[in-house]
């Protein structure tokens, strides 16, 4: 978005940003008016993820002419009106591929990344064109669809012909595009269009609020928004909340954590959004929050749970469990293969004399990561096998799926794998967690609970993200240099840390446990997963909220 000629330009980045956030939409107008100062916050890993792009389009542009030979690039004319010149020359006289060509219609302007020929007749002769974009992510994206049918309204206006598909070009694949049909997203484009033009079209800011969503990761006025909405002590603060649980809250009149916090329960208004249960659950959570704050320390409480839930879903603890986790990189690898790289392989386990030791792999090459794959996986069967009690903990959903992307990627490790699975050996701290206990935290993620259990970390955030993102600009860049010692060093830390402190947290569980059921809860302590675990609780709180029973805890 910017101001050409006195008129306000338009693109599909804006139409896409629309459909992200109205509030950022109102944000860049101000920026393209002058009024409003353009943040100095970008995404750290944003221009790598430019680049990693621009290399995609070039090798599918590459894969062009070798297919045909006439191929016109307008990348490097930065003028509008030049660009559109040569665009529409490259269309009358039938050009094959046109690279980075320029598509503009009133106030809206285009650069789609390839335009194709097509046997269809225009007023251009027996042939027209089709828009090809060259996109990373391998499921194509409402914003992806949208700005292809930008693009595609735009040329049919030039060729006074409507194209009959727009594509899309993911890696791997030998760069066969995915097709989709113009005419069946055209209503839902000529939509979102129409509330864009709608919010621009005095040219004056509307005021909207800065909603979180999930433009938030990339976008440069996160910090500006974020600040707004700390200040504002916002809904979207609280631990799990959605957006259907803020409709009604707002509705309420409750638009605040605080003020959500003393609101009575069980409530006695039939909700019009979400239901009477996930609220109560919502403001028991913002309760706890509130809790914290005021003690200035982390504060928690027990709940008891459905059975196969929180402290039940606990193994007993064995001396061969395995705490692991995985660094990798979505964007690196064989995008032949599938894309995605685990690039540090690591865990930690008790030696002889009980301490936690840590072992690791890199993996910067196809065979490296298959390698460390199979490396672990030996180490977990070893110990398996001769310790059938024992676990392979991890925190979130993220290392099971890695298995299993290794285990099909390279065809290796398929029955062990398959037999872990099967017999219960993952444990996924991060699903205990929530439905063990109900903590004054925003979210239930790993670091953020580690005050719980007072787990301190040596490896400062700035510094292991400085190394994530160096490391994963090496394999996505293809960068053969080595990697210097300082981030190994760091990266090495930072996965160590997070194995370690899941340790932590089983510990912490496993001794959270003991006290329930001291304090008269009768629990399973271990099980195999299809046996049917229950929870008696011997004690006076006895309220079933969300299918969660509160029980009389430290909190």
């Amino acid at each position: 978005m910017k101001v050409y000629s006195q008129q306000l330009r338009l693109s599909a980045t804006d139409l896409s940003n629309h459909l992200a956030c109205h509030h950022l939409t109102m944000l860049e107008l101000s920026l393209a008016q002058g009024k409003r100062a353009k943040p100095d916050w970008a995404a750290p890993n944003l221009d790598v993820i430019r680049e990693v792009g621009l290399r995609h389009e070039e090798r599918y542009l590459d894969f062009l002419r070798r297919e045909v030979r006439d191929v016109l690039h307008c990348g490097g004319v930065e003028d509008e009106a030049q660009a559109f010149e040569e665009t529409q020359r490259a269309m009358e006289r039938g050009a094959q591929v046109i690279a980075q060509g320029a598509l503009s219609d009133g106030h809206w302007l285009g650069r789609p990344d390839v335009l194709r020929r097509v046997a269809k007749p225009s007023r251009l002769g027996d042939w027209s064109y089709e828009v090809y974009e060259c996109k990373l992510a391998r499921e194509t994206k409402a914003t992806t669809i949208l700005q292809l049918s930008f693009y595609s309204e735009l040329l049919g206006r030039m060729q006074e012909v409507d194209p009959e598909s727009m594509w899309v070009v993911a890696p791997g694949h030998g760069f066969a595009g995915e097709a989709y049909r113009v005419a069946e997203f055209a209503a839902y484009y000529r939509y979102v269009k129409a509330q864009l033009e709608n919010a621009c079209g005095n040219g004056q800011a509307q005021e909207t609020y800065p909603e979180p969503c999930a433009h938030c990761d990339v976008c440069h006025w996160f910090k500006e928004c974020e600040r707004r909405r700390r200040n504002d002590d916002h809904l979207s603060l609280v631990a799990g909340i959605r957006r259907l649980h803020r409709n009604q809250l707002e509705a309420w009149d409750r638009r605040t954590v605080a003020r959500l916090a003393e609101m009575p329960i069980p409530l006695k208004e039939k909700p019009l959004h979400g239901s009477r249960e996930s609220l109560e659950h919502i403001r028991e959570q913002a309760r706890v929050q509130v809790e914290g704050r005021q003690q200035e320390k982390s504060v928690y409480e027990w709940l008891a749970v459905a059975p196969e839930m929180g402290f039940c879903r606990l193994p007993n603890p064995s001396s061969t469990d395995l705490f692991v986790d995985l660094e990798g990189d979505p964007f690196a690898g064989d995008f032949e293969a599938g894309g995605g790289q685990e690039y540090l392989f690591g865990f930690a386990s008790a030696d002889e004399g009980g301490i936690l030791r840590y072992e690791k792999r890199w993996a910067f090459t196809v065979a490296q990561e298959k390698l460390g794959f199979e490396w672990l996986m030996d180490e977990v069967m070893r110990r398996w096998k001769t310790t059938p009690e024992m676990h392979v903990y991890h925190f979130g959903a993220y290392e099971p799926g890695a298995f299993k992307r290794l285990m099909g990627r390279y065809a290796t490790r398929e029955e062990d794998v398959d037999g872990m699975l099967r017999a219960g050996v993952f444990v996924d701290l991060h699903s205990v967690l929530k439905q063990a206990v109900r903590a004054s935290v925003e979210e239930y993620s790993l670091k953020k609970i580690e005050a719980l259990y007072g787990f301190g970390r040596k490896i400062p955030p700035d510094e292991s993200q400085e190394a994530m993102r160096y490391v994963e600009h090496r394999l996505q860049l293809g960068w053969e240099d080595e990697l210097p010692e300082r981030y190994r060093e760091v990266l090495e830390g930072y996965n160590s840390e997070d194995c370690f402190s899941a340790a932590g947290l089983r510990d912490w569980l496993e001794a959270e446990r003991a006290k329930i059921i001291a304090a008269g809860a009768a629990i399973h302590e271990h099980h195999h997963p299809h046996e049917e675990v229950w929870i008696v609780i011997d004690g006076e709180l006895d309220v079933s909220i969300d299918g969660v029973t509160q029980v009389a805890g430290p909190g």
